[in-house]
């Protein structure tokens, strides 16, 4: 008999042993759900992350895109007011020359004039005799 209380001792220790790792094994099943869940609760939050930086980045991309269509109609603008001014300049110089060709076609009228003058004056003192000047003048 002391085969069969042999048996029963290591029935009774495997027995014992079977309800340890059992109890072990439920303990590890109840850690892997904790780590599950807790896995389920990072992934979560990283999409959320990811979802967030995804708006802030199209925010972000809007509003550089706004800021350039500003900085582009400014320089429209910018553009415009230039032409203008050059416009104007144009007109202002051309005003300008304008006046100056007057003024030296004034100035060249009057020295033409002013030459004939003396060419008029030159002719009559040289064919005409000083006594009959003095005479014309008295």
């Amino acid at each position: 008999m002391a085969i069969d209380d042999d048996i029963k001792v290591d029935v009774g220790v495997l027995k014992s042993q079977v309800a340890t790792l059992t109890q072990l094994c439920g303990k590890m099943d109840t850690i892997i759900e904790k780590l599950v869940d807790q896995h389920d609760r990072h992934i979560a939050k990283v999409y959320v992350d990811m979802e967030s930086r995804r708006r802030e980045t199209d925010a972000d991309i809007k509003e550089i895109h706004d800021r350039i269509d500003i900085v582009l109609d400014k320089m429209q603008a910018s553009e415009l007011r230039i032409m203008d001014e050059i416009k104007n300049l144009r007109g202002i110089i051309q005003n300008h020359q304008t006046s100056e060709k007057r003024q030296l076609d004034a100035i060249l009228q009057w020295k033409w004039f002013i030459t004939g003058g003396v060419l008029v004056l030159s002719w009559l003192l040289s064919h005409v005799n000083f006594d009959t000047i003095v005479k014309i003048l008295h």
